[in-house]
């Protein structure tokens, strides 16, 4: 239960934990079943809690996605609360790269380009809002 007064933990993290220190997987299920039951722990609630926190930092859906699995949330939960985030990625993406690399994106030779675009792409950015941000047309 300390645990729990802390901050919020997924079902997956809180099995973990509790593997951890020695507890059997079979008093786990149980104990995770009350606990979802009484409200305490909600993946939902720590999904959505996540997904803001992790856009506060200017990452994108890829990486968030990642970051939301190795946590131990369901792909079906991490992609309800993604729906439900309301982001704008391509102004997300745009917002990063003026952070980075300030307003100058005209005018820059490939080498950079690809630079600024390995950046993105490692924020957890596609290509399509990629090459919205940086002003670049993929039919171009």
């Amino acid at each position: 239960m300390t645990l729990l007064a802390r901050r919020d933990y997924s079902r997956g993290q809180l099995c973990a934990r509790l593997l951890d220190k020695g507890f059997a997987k079979l008093d786990i299920a149980p104990l995770l079943d009350a606990l979802e039951q009484q409200g305490v722990v909600d993946d939902q609630r720590y999904a959505a809690m996540l997904i803001r926190g992790q856009i506060a930092k200017g990452h994108g859906p890829v990486r968030i996605r990642q970051t939301a699995l190795q946590k131990g949330l369901t792909k079906e939960t991490v992609e309800m609360a993604l729906a439900a985030a309301d982001c704008d990625w391509v102004q997300l993406a745009k917002a990063r790269a003026l952070k980075k690399f300030g307003a100058d994106n005209k005018g820059v030779d490939a080498k950079e380009r690809a630079r600024r675009m390995r950046h993105l792409s490692g924020q957890g950015f596609n290509y399509e809002q990629i090459a919205a941000a940086l002003d670049d047309d993929p039919e171009a």
